[in-house]
Order: C-alpha cells, then sequence, then structure tokens
C-alpha cells in the first residue's frame, strides 16, 4: 500500500519545491520510504508502506527496456502467475515485486493489462517515448485516484490531499456538499472542489500533453444477471472462499483481521484459522452503549477459533481527536463509522501492517434489509401531489408529517427517500431546503440530489428490482463509502486493510447471479448462511443484522458537543452554504432531548473539514 502524485506538463507551472511538499501529504498512505523520478515533463512522486518485496520494490519504477515509469498503490493478488507468463515469453525481472509485474505487463500488453489485473489497485505510466500517460483504478473502486487539470498541466493523485498545496485548484463545489448530505459521500467523479475529478471504478484514462482533459474509457463494470448462472453449491462456495482468503494472506509482514461479529468477518477468521501455523490475531472495537456493542459476539467467535484478540474502547475519542481526524479525510466524508474504523485501524497497526476486513460481503451476497423493498409494489395512500404542494407553500415544517408523507410515495419514490438522509422532500429531516441556506438552493441543485445514483442505477434497468438495488449498490455505497471509510481510516493510520469478498475469483463467479439465488424468500445472504451455521456461533448468524452502529445522538450531545459548538461557531462566519438557525436549533434539541444524529452529523461533518483547511463558501 502507497501513495502517489504525479505531475505532467509543457510549461513549468508546478515546481520541484512544491511538488515534493505536495506528495508530504502523503506520508501517512507510506511512512517506510519516498522515491521520486523527474524527467523533462513529468515528475513522478511516491510513498511506500512496505508490504511485499521489502527490499527492492521502491518506486517509482522504471521498466527493463527503460520507456516506461510506474507509480502504483496497491497489491497484485496473481502477480505472481503473471509473472510466470511474462517469463515464458522472454521478459525478465530484477526484483520480486508486484510492480514491477504490473509494469513489464504494462509493456507487454499495453493498457489491457488492467483486466488481466486481480487485486487492489490504482496506477500511472508515464511513456517516455510517446510523452504519454496511462492510468487506471481497481474494479470497484478500492484503491483511490483522482486528477485535475490547470494550465495545460495534469495532476494525478492518489487522493485529493496534494492538492492542498496547490491552492488555486478549485473552489469547495455547492453540489458536492448537496451530495454529502444526501448520500453521505461525494460519488465520483465529482470531488468536494471544483475542477478536481475522481476517477470512475474500472475506468482507465490516457492523456498528452496538450489535450483538454484525460481520455477515460470503463474497463469493467459489474455484469448484468446471466441467466444460465448456476450458483455453487456450500463446499464449492466454501472452497473458492478459502482458495482467497489464502492467496489475501499472502505478506511479507504481520496479518490480522477485523472481527466485528458479523457473519462476513467471522467467516474470514474461520477460514484464516485454518490457514495460520499461529493463532490468528484478531481486533474489535467496543461501545458503552449495549444497542451499539457486539464486542460480546466478536469475542466469542475469537475464542471458537483461538485467536490473538485485542479489544479497543470506542469512547477513546474525544473533541479534539474527532476534529483532527475529521479534518485530515482528503474529502468531508460523512459516514460515522470513519471514527470507530479509524480507531480500529490505529490500534490493529501496532501490532500488524496488513488486516483482512469484511467489506463487501453484504453488497455480493445479498445481506442489506433495505434490498427487498425492491419487491415493494404497494399502492400509495392517495393525495401524494395535493399534500406535496401544501407543504411546499409554507414556510416551516410541522413535526410528524414525514410518517404520513411517505406513505403517499410512489413505490420508486420510496426508494429515494430511503436512500438518502437529506433529500427534495418538505418534511422535516428530510428537506435539503432547510439545512441549506436560501442562497445555495439553486447553485447546489436541490432538485437534482438522486442524479447521482440513478445514472448509475439506470445501468442495469428502468424498473425497480431487487437486482438493481444490488447492483447499483456495488458502484454507489460500497465504492463511494464502504470502500472509501476502509481505505481512509486505516491508510490514515499507515494499516493496509484487504477485502477478501471483493476478491476477482468471487466477483467472477457470484456477480453473475441473479438475485434470487442470493436472497431467497426473504432470506439474506442465502448463499453464505449454510456455511456460516455449520461454522460459526450461533449468535453470530441468528439475530438481525447489526452494522457498525455509532450512537450518534448521545456523542454529539456528551464527549463530542464541544467539537460540534466550535464547528458551528465557526462556520456562522465562514461557510454561508448552511443555515444556522435550522441547525443550532437541531444541536439543541439534541442536547435537550436527543435524537437528532444524522441530521446533524453530515453538516458538521462539512465544517469541521473546511474549518481545519480555513476555507470559505
Amino acid at each position: 500500500m502507497c501513495g502517489f502524485v504525479a505531475f505532467f506538463q509543457d510549461n513549468p507551472r508546478i515546481d520541484l519545491e512544491i511538488a515534493r511538499l505536495a506528495t508530504a501529504q502523503l506520508t501517512h498512505r507510506g511512512p517506510d520510504g519516498s522515491g521520486e523520478w523527474v524527467e523533462g515533463p513529468a515528475m513522478l512522486f511516491h510513498r511506500r508502506l512496505s508490504i511485499i518485496d521489502l527490499a527492492t520494490g521502491q518506486q517509482p519504477m522504471v521498466s527493463g527496456d527503460g520507456r516506461y515509469v510506474v507509480v502504483f498503490n496497491g497489491e497484485i493478488y496473481n502477480f505472481e502467475s503473471l509473472r510466470s507468463t511474462l517469463q515464458a515469453e522472454g521478459i525478465r525481472f530484477r526484483t520480486h515485486s508486484d510492480t514491477e509485474v504490473l509494469l513489464e505487463g504494462f509493456a507487454h500488453w499495453g493498457e489491457s493489462v488492467a483486466e488481466r489485473l486481480n487485486g487492489i489497485f490504482a496506477f500511472v505510466v508515464w511513456d517516455r517515448r510517446k510523452r504519454e500517460v496511462f492510468g487506471a483504478r481497481d474494479r470497484l473502486g478500492i484503491k483511490p485516484l483522482c486528477w485535475a487539470q490547470v494550465g495545460g498541466a495534469l495532476v494525478v493523485s492518489s487522493t485529493l490531499e496534494p492538492l492542498d498545496r496547490l491552492h488555486d485548484w478549485g473552489a469547495v463545489d455547492p453540489v458536492a456538499v448537496r451530495d454529502l448530505l444526501a448520500f453521505d459521500y461525494i460519488p465520483s467523479p465529482r470531488s468536494i472542489r471544483k475542477g478536481v475529478q475522481k476517477l470512475e471504478p474500472g475506468c482507465r484514462f490516457r492523456w498528452h500533453p496538450g489535450d483538454q482533459e484525460p481520455k477515460i474509457e470503463r474497463y469493467w463494470m459489474p455484469p448484468r444477471p446471466d441467466p444460465q448462472a448456476e450458483p455453487p453449491d456450500e463446499h464449492t462456495l466454501e472452497r473458492l472462499l478459502q482458495d482467497v482468503v489464502r492467496r489475501q494472506m499472502i505478506s511479507d509482514v504481520p496479518i490480522g483481521v477485523f472481527l466485528s461479529g458479523g457473519i462476513d468477518s467471522s467467516l474470514l477468521v474461520a477460514l484464516m484459522a485454518r490457514q495460520s501455523e499461529k493463532p490468528v490475531r484478531s481486533f474489535s472495537i467496543a461501545f458503552k452503549d449495549s444497542a451499539s456493542d457486539e464486542s460480546s459476539i466478536a469475542g466469542l467467535v475469537a475464542r471458537q477459533f483461538g485467536t490473538d484478540h485485542t479489544v479497543l474502547p470506542a469512547e477513546d475519542c474525544g473533541p479534539d481527536l474527532l476534529l483532527n481526524l475529521l479534518g485530515s479525510l482528503d474529502e468531508p466524508f460523512a459516514d460515522p463509522a470513519v471514527v470507530p474504523t479509524y480507531l480500529l485501524a490505529k490500534m490493529t497497526a501496532g501490532y500488524v501492517k496488513v488486516a483482512l476486513s469484511g467489506d463487501g460481503g453484504d453488497e455480493v451476497f445479498g445481506g442489506y434489509p433495505k434490498y427487498l423493498l425492491g419487491n415493494d409494489h404497494s399502492a400509495p395512500l392517495p393525495g401524494y401531489a395535493a399534500l406535496d404542494r401544501s407543504l411546499r407553500a409554507v414556510n416551516w415544517r410541522p413535526r410528524g408529517m414525514s410518517h404520513l408523507y411517505w406513505r403517499t410515495l410512489s413505490p420508486e419514490a420510496r426508494i429515494q427517500w430511503s436512500w438518502v438522509r437529506y433529500g427534495d422532500f418538505p418534511v422535516f429531516r428530510k428537506d435539503l431546503r432547510q439545512v441549506l441556506g436560501d442562497e445555495y438552493h439553486g447553485t447546489a441543485g436541490v432538485s437534482e440530489y438522486f442524479e447521482p445514483w440513478e445514472r448509475r442505477a439506470r445501468r442495469y434497468g428502468e424498473s425497480i428490482s431487487v437486482d438493481l438495488l444490488m447492483r447499483a449498490d456495488l458502484e454507489t455505497y460500497l465504492s463511494e463509502n464502504c470502500l472509501v471509510k476502509t481505505d481512509r481510516a486505516s491508510m490514515l493510520a499507515s494499516l493496509e486493510v484487504r477485502v477478501p469478498f471483493l476478491d476477482e475469483w468471487i466477483l467472477d463467479r457470484i456477480l453473475p447471479l441473479h438475485a434470487d439465488h442470493k436472497i431467497i424468500n426473504g432470506t439474506l445472504k442465502a448463499l453464505l448462511m449454510p456455511l456460516a451455521k455449520r461454522l460459526l456461533p450461533r449468535q453470530v448468524w441468528d439475530r438481525p443484522k447489526h452494522g457498525f452502529h455509532v450512537p450518534l445522538d448521545r456523542f454529539l450531545a456528551g464527549s463530542w458537543k464541544p467539537a460540534v459548538d466550535a464547528a458551528l461557531d465557526w462556520g456562522e462566519t465562514h461557510a454561508r452554504v448552511f443555515d444556522y438557525g435550522y441547525l443550532r436549533g437541531l444541536h439543541a434539541r439534541n442536547v435537550a432531548h436527543g435524537g437528532i444524529g444524522r441530521e446533524l452529523w453530515n453538516p458538521f461533518v462539512f465544517l469541521s473539514w473546511a474549518m481545519a483547511r480555513s476555507y470559505s463558501i
């Protein structure tokens, strides 16, 4: 795991000193070493977290023929088989690293190398002969990649942090603020900064100096269901998962696992225990709030499989650490689970350098109850249009109307209601126009709040179904939320996290299946459930799905209240994008009575991030 930033320019717009300062923003992603390569219009910089081939895997790396230079972030799990294939075709290697396999693979196969890679990756290659840039990102966006172009210069970076050193490269985008409030994240290709884009998952690009912008194409997207695809039986699936876990445990440094107590992470522990001669190192987090705490179940799994288990109390995060964490993110991100995930990663990094995570199991195998909404064809209560017009005509939002309003929505509109925190709904808790300042209702595109999700979902059909919801989630909630959360939180702690449930071997076998094979008669994760029942304690699989829940209202009104007060005070002077009468009303109500969480948290996250950078909007 690493971080990199590369600059390509005909004119010396960005000098070497500024480029080095920008690269220093990525030190947390690569604390073990650094490298740079500078020639003519190209400057490539790299920060390394050493995992494989500790002695000879340094970057930037130049190809054997001297033509190509690469910077790369990630792990290529099939690099040994690709290496053998290339050797059989006459390619000689100087190192044992997956970076060299990627580089020589590009030199040999060209842009199609992206489709051959099995792993988590983002990389950029500079062709010294053609003066051409090529870059790519893995299928589901497990590793990040962004780019910006100003004045003829192209900057490509692992994350947005290096651009903070280039102050004239993009102001805050109010549409991105809208997206953050609605979805908890900012869907690619948009970023928080105007003029800076994130490369979408499963995409690659080419660029020559003088081009207006990179030429981007998609090389992979989640497949539509194949009517001929048959689900694997229990033992075939077990062998597949075991092979994936075995391969992803390859490392030249100590490795562990995040153990939440859910089915996915518990299965990983069970399979890892078979592969390890020593007790597996497992790590969990505990909340004092019993409704949010699963550490006892995680402990039960740890005892059954004899892991060396460590538990961290979640209450160790005070207001100063919270503000520092939110301000350290490359762009604002409002899934509150980023806080315990960071604390867990920081603790884990004290023992190992690599950890496996159960991310992706729910999206691939159908683990969320929300997917069942795709079967909702019930007729709404009459009177939606009249009620909607009446509510929009008044300046206040009567409490309690959301329950009635929701029942008047069509099944498709209920998906919108259920998928966002804030939207264009004229009722309390769901009204973007309440939280945004009046002057931003137009510039933030309130009426288009659901477009980022719909644009992806319509790739899989025009009518809402369980299958469409699951496939759209792969490109939205998984790629833009879950994987961003895990990558940013873990890399702030200089920890590599791998996600076996998103291995290409699993994606290629499971994604072509229709949703009816994954959710059967309302049973979620129907394919994994037989394995879970055979291998895991009953307490793991015989209970409602819980998730990584953070008791936000309690924290915001208690230990995090000083942070909220500071953010609101700063925002009233520097960030007019919000209605502070509304936000302070939410805060006061939560302090007095509780019950206000995400409605206050999402704006607070943006303010904390902007305050750390002294951005105004």
